[in-house]
């Protein structure tokens, strides 16, 4: 899933949250009527006095608060128009609107009491409304202390105080598992409850009481309050209720220090000094507002129907309150110690492994390291790393290794993987394909030596930055904690791929290196081509052109050489120049060959024939030393017939031989015909036991009018004319040659499939 449909998924999820909470029961019709009529300059007393009168327990309530409060008058409130006149409309509404929302909750939890799951839940409400009215309690104090701060008044600061986190009760009533998750996620980490509630649930009680509060249509500087409360007075918005959301804040901070009811924020660490001096209210005066602030919240319990709890009973809820985060506290203490050491010696591990995974070493050796760095986390046993070779000449394997004691290598195989399964490094080891991988362990085990019980063999994959590069198979039954694990075992699997990748690319850099040297090779290959092309457009066109002149001279010379006596010098001159122009004549149809060489005509030919037509070729061009001429011809007894113009195959390797017997100063020769070793060639190897070739001569031996021998013995065409009609028959000449240790030509020419 992507960021941006996780971040829709969850945009979704919040509105569907805040769309439960609009669905929350609404306020009674009177406290509505009051709130509208009290906001209204122009309303009568008479009127606010009629509507109270209309809601018996409200009328009680409302003397109760009078008798309560400490307006100066000598004889108790008897009426509810005294009592609205004493009190004020501000006051009024305040307290109405604080019984009603009291009371709208406390039905809403009565009626669903009965459920099973709110029976069970960590909420505990009657503590959550002991903070709300000790917040609210405080906050009325410190203001009615403050007469000189116009821009709060003790009723506001009562009615916010209470209410500042009735979204708590909100979210409690819609998500009531969810929540309760929250709660003993908060109690374990002694954290604070809003940064677990947008983890968990995916909104805090600020947004939510913000979003009920917009829903009843509650005053904007009671929306502020329970929105912006807790957040730092640094970074609060310019509002003409900035002081009361500060208020609210200061008044939080001091009762969740006295431990009064629950609040779900352990962090008390500020100081409120500090804060009531920075929101401009004498800190000596909050601190004696702090020590009588217990007597008070026991007064306006009873008034808001809390019950009548004595003072000592709740000073002795503050202090179990106390007692018990101080037991969490310890507990959470002793925890992350643990952790510490835990993550103390994984920290060792990989510093550890770090100094042994040095540069250079190869996937084998970075895998013992690994089994040798886990072996140094948890106690010796069995342990098997599997992982996909790189490699493009294995095609999907997997490699598995097993160890032993001190990472000795026990058994290493390269196998097909379980059918259907995962591509190991597209493996996403946090996802639920990991779950799936747990099917392979039989597979893996099947391949191993005296295995464990597979029920007993656990995986632990091993990840980098794209997926899994390993996974190891172990039968440890108390590992660390897989978060605690994390850093080690990414620190493994990145040094694995990294070494793995690293490993593909020094072999495609070899194979790169091959590449750019046929690469080469094939450049050289075509320039020399191209000369050649180059060369035979010349030599064809200079064949051409000399080729009408030489017939006049030939011609003429013979019929001079035929009319002057046999015994006169002119007739020896005419000769020369007849055999000179067969000679040059000799040298054009070469040429002419070069240029334009003739298309084989294949048939089957018998090749001890015609080896030994090639031997009988090359006695009758040196005639005057035939009779030295010694030729071995070796070959098996059956060689299958071949299907090639016989005169060209002929031609070429009587060249080959002219010229092993000319190097050769015994002129002795051998010839050694065979099979490839995969029968699809036949190669005739001639060789003599003459001076050999320097670099230079093997260099361009193969050269048109290259020779190496003395000036007009050679014309420098025998192994160049041989080269191209083996070549037109789809074969090609190798030359092998040292100084002073002879020289091997070898002619290869492919067997058609039909020749056995």
């Amino acid at each position: 899933m992507t960021a941006d449909s996780q971040d829709q998924q969850r945009t979704g999820h919040i509105e569907l949250i805040l769309r439960q909470v609009e669905a929350l029961p609404t306020l009674p019709a009177v406290a509505m009527r009051i709130l509208s009529l009290t906001s209204n300059d122009q309303t009568h007393v008479q009127e606010v006095v009629d509507l109270i009168t209309t809601d018996p327990a409200l009328t009680v309530k409302v003397l109760s608060l009078c008798r309560g409060a400490d307006l100066g008058i000598r004889h108790e409130v008897m009426t509810v128009d005294r009592a609205v006149t004493m009190l004020g409309f501000n006051a009024i509404r305040n307290a109405v609107l604080s019984m009603k929302v009291f009371d709208t909750f406390q039905n809403s939890s009565t009626s669903s009491s009965s459920e099973p799951l709110k029976t069970q839940s960590r909420f505990d409400r009657s503590g959550f409304w002991r903070h709300s009215v000790a917040v609210a309690v405080a906050a009325e104090n410190i203001a009615r202390a403050h007469p000189q701060l116009k821009d709060i008044t003790p009723s506001d600061a009562f009615v916010c105080g209470l209410l500042h986190d009735m979204g708590k009760l909100a979210l409690d009533m819609l998500l009531p598992k969810s929540y309760d998750r929250v709660i003993e996620l908060t109690e374990l980490n002694q954290s604070n409850i809003a940064e677990l509630e947008r983890r968990i649930v995916g909104i805090d009680h600020h947004t939510a009481g913000k979003r009920l509060a917009e829903q009843w249509r509650l005053p904007h500087k009671l929306q502020d309050c329970i929105w912006l409360h807790g957040a730092d007075p640094s970074t609060l918005p310019q509002l003409e209720h900035r002081r009361l959301i500060g208020l609210i804040n200061l008044a939080d901070l001091i009762v969740r220090r006295q431990h009064l009811g629950f609040s779900g924020n352990f962090n008390v660490k500020e100081s409120p000094t500090r804060l009531a001096t920075e929101l401009g209210f004498n800190p000596e005066i909050v601190s004696q507002i702090e020590k009588t602030l217990l007597e008070e919240v026991e007064k306006r319990s009873a008034i808001l129907g809390l019950g009548d709890v004595p003072t000592r009973e709740l000073y002795h809820e503050s202090i179990q309150r106390a007692n018990e985060e101080l037991g969490r506290l310890n507990n959470a203490l002793e925890r992350r110690s643990r952790t510490a050491g835990t993550q103390s010696k994984i920290l060792g591990a990989i510093a550890q492994f770090h100094a042994q995974a040095v540069p250079g070493r190869n996937l084998q050796d970075i895998v013992s390291a690994v089994v040798r760095s886990a072996l140094s986390v948890v106690d010796k046993g069995f342990m098997t790393m599997i992982w996909q070779p790189q490699s493009t000449d294995i095609e999907r394997k997997w490699m598995v290794v097993q160890f032993g004691d001190n990472a000795r290598l026990i058994h290493c195989e390269l196998i097909d993987p379980p059918p259907h399964s995962p591509n190991l490094n597209e493996l996403d080891a946090s996802g639920p394909a990991a779950m799936n991988m747990v099917s392979m362990i039989p597979w893996v085990v099947d391949y191993l030596i005296e295995a464990p019980d597979v029920r007993k063999i656990q995986m632990l994959p091993l990840s980098c930055g794209w997926g899994t590069s390993a996974i190891l198979l172990h039968d440890r039954q108390s590992l660390p904690p897989w978060q605690h694990l994390a850093a080690l075992t990414n620190t493994w699997g990145a040094a694995i791929a990294s070494v793995s990748q690293h490993e593909g690319a020094r072999r495609l850099g070899e194979d790169l290196a091959q590449a750019n040297l046929a690469l080469a090779d094939a450049h050289d290959r075509l320039l020399r081509n191209e000369s050649m092309a180059r060369l035979g457009e010349m030599a064809a066109g200079a064949a051409h052109e000399m080729n009408n002149p030489l017939a006049v001279i030939c011609g003429r010379s013979q019929l001079l050489a035929r009319d002057l006596p046999a015994d006169s010098p002119q007739h020896k001159h005419a000769k020369t120049i007849v055999d000179q122009s067969h000679r040059l004549s000799n040298l054009i149809t070469a040429l002419k060959l070069f240029t334009e060489p003739a298309e084989p005509h294949k048939q089957e030919a018998d090749m001890v024939e015609l080896l030994d037509g090639a031997i009988d070729d090359v006695k009758l061009k040196l005639d005057q030393i035939a009779d030295q001429i010694q030729v071995d011809v070796i070959m098996p007894e059956l060689l299958p017939k071949m299907s090639v113009d016989s005169q060209q195959i002929r031609q070429a390797v009587s060249e080959l031989i002219l010229n092993a017997v000319e190097a050769d100063t015994q002129h002795h020769v051998s010839v050694h015909a065979a099979l490839s070793a995969n029968a699809r060639d036949l190669h005739i190897q001639v060789s003599d036991k003459g001076s050999g070739m320097d670099a230079h001569t093997l260099a361009h031996a193969m050269d048109p009018f290259f020779s190496a021998k003395p000036a007009g013995r050679q014309i420098g065409m025998g192994l160049t004319r041989a080269r191209q009609l083996v070549a037109a028959h789809g074969g090609e000449v190798g030359l092998c040659s040292e100084e002073n240790k002879g020289t091997q030509v070898t002619l290869s020419l492919p067997l058609d499939s039909d020749s056995f």
